[in-house]
């Protein structure tokens, strides 16, 4: 399996057109509509359709049916994008703050950072580099779980 990436080239979106590529026959490429097309993946945040064209090229028609490149991208970029959609979707502090570690490769629980986030808060105790970083990104969470704890 051969997994390509490539950056959506509407303005402001951050989404990626995402497709397999392994099972194309380039010797026989498909005809739709009376092109040749190997596939029509859609981005991954706005929904714009593209099409895969003979020698892996992406591309998009604008509403003048004339043909614009699609920026080439990273496969991981496209995973990164989708772990930060994840960590943005997700409602529950305590799962926010542990995709936040996950993401960032520590080895803290949520608890260590709730414990932490407390005993500075009272105490002005030292924070290491990387607890800091998850408070300066977590604090509402962190706040958020403190109140229902609290309650």
């Amino acid at each position: 399996m051969s997994i390509e990436a490539h950056r959506c080239n509407v303005s402001g979106c951050k989404g990626f057109i995402v497709f397999e590529n392994a099972d194309f026959d380039s010797s026989h490429p498909p005809i739709v509509n009376g092109e040749f097309e190997f596939d029509n993946p859609c981005c991954t945040e706005c929904g714009k359709e593209f099409k895969v064209v003979p020698y892996y090229a992406v591309i998009s028609l604008d509403e003048d049916g004339n043909i614009e490149d699609v920026e080439s991208a990273c496969i991981t970029e496209w995973e990164k994008r989708e772990r930060q959609r994840q960590f943005d979707a997700e409602t529950d502090p305590s799962l926010r703050i542990m995709n936040f570690l996950v993401e960032r490769g520590y080895t803290y629980t949520v608890s260590d950072v709730i414990a932490n986030y407390s005993r500075h808060q009272e105490i002005g105790c030292y924070l290491s580099y990387t607890m800091k970083d998850c408070i300066d990104n977590l604090e509402s969470e962190i706040k958020s779980l403190l109140r229902e704890i609290e309650a």
